[in-house]
């Protein structure tokens, strides 16, 4: 993965109220909105680390992003591994 490139995480599909953004190094928190007909409006970045509980809730997502697909079997690893440090929490 090349660096400072995301991989778009959509928690509840393709219209998901929340996105993760997650790279090798770091991760963004983004709430979407969308129109009254249901299309995308704009995205708020949220200035806080991922909860323990949007850390395991975009594990259980990522097979279902084509971003994280398409990535290589390394890269997934490690992106696993990062979203796996923020669900753990503090040690």
């Amino acid at each position: 993965m090349k660096p400072n490139r995301c991989i778009l995480i959509h928690l509840d599909g393709p219209r998901s109220a929340k996105t993760i953004a997650v790279s090798l190094e770091r991760i963004i928190v983004l709430v979407n909105s969308f129109t009254a007909d249901g299309l995308y409006d704009s995205s708020e970045r949220l200035d806080r680390p991922l909860t323990r509980a949007e850390a395991i809730a975009t594990i259980c997502a990522a097979y279902r992003s084509p971003d994280f697909l398409a990535l290589t079997s390394q890269d997934q690893a490690g992106i696993l591994w990062r979203l796996a440090l923020c669900a753990a929490g503090p040690l």
